[in-house]
């Protein structure tokens, strides 16, 4: 009889997350997953409580990385990284021997991974975080880029940053929406947008991504949220989301 690994998934994504226990419901006789966590500090939380076998760790969330969640744990668990990093760095993990899902998840590779766990019973028992991050840090896009390039069709529009007053994730498109009220849409993620945004930039909900330095005014909102005017042409209004208040908090010193 095979080992039941109890499992945390672990994504600042909803969808990430739905589709991760929707993939694995396909190996409930291996995978129970008995929580989610939608940031690090909440991870570490229910890490610590739940004594997991395994965790389903995104690495780039809105509080910590998947590196600082390990590095604050006191039992680390079978780890499977998920990253939407591109495919050439993820020889960073292979080097480590570290299993990993690239996103967007496909089923036949997390199948592979449970096989793993079904044959050895263990993962990556041993970690060097820091060598592992910092052979990431070399692979991540440098964000010196002074535009976002959109494709459209055969064309490529460089939108400048200065000129982006937000982005809206509306369905399986990202709404790139320009201070003079141009819309743009892009099929990457805003989990993807986000890594190549330069510091001005900040996520304010699981929707929304702002550039801080086009609002216009900010206002206290219900249950400790808070309403952005956008110094656009329409003057969007943008409401920010609970999972996200300690991020925009520290970044605008509230």
């Amino acid at each position: 009889m095979s080992q039941l690994f109890k499992a945390i998934v672990i994504d600042d994504e909803p969808a990430a997350r739905s589709l991760m226990r929707r993939l694995l419901q396909e190996h409930s006789d291996i995978v129970e997953v008995i929580s989610e966590a939608s940031n690090g500090k909440e991870a570490i939380e229910k890490i610590e409580s739940l004594n997991p076998d395994l965790i389903f760790l995104d690495i780039q969330m809105p509080d910590l990385t998947g590196f600082e969640v390990i590095g604050q744990l006191s039992k680390k668990p079978n780890i499977i990284f998920t990253t939407a990093y591109e495919q050439y760095a993820i020889k960073a993990f292979e080097t480590f021997s570290i299993d990993y899902l690239l996103k967007p998840i496909k089923e036949e590779r997390l199948l592979q991974s449970i096989e793993k766990l079904k044959e050895f019973g263990r993962l990556n028992q041993s970690i060097n975080i820091n060598g592992l991050q910092e052979i990431i840090r070399q692979f991540q896009a440098p964000k010196k880029a002074a535009a976002l390039p959109i494709r459209t069709g055969d064309r490529i529009n460089l939108i400048r940053y200065e000129n982006i007053a937000y982005l809206e994730a509306q369905d399986k498109y990202v709404c790139v929406f320009t201070i003079d009220g141009q819309k743009y849409l892009t099929d990457q993620s805003l989990t993807i947008l986000a890594e190549k945004l330069p510091p001005a930039f900040c996520r304010i909900h699981r929707s929304y991504i702002i550039n801080k330095d086009k609002i216009r005014e900010m206002h206290r909102h219900f249950s400790g949220r808070y309403l952005f005017i956008m110094d656009d042409k329409p003057g969007t209004r943008l409401t920010s989301g609970r999972t996200y208040q300690d991020v925009f908090r520290s970044e605008f010193g509230l």
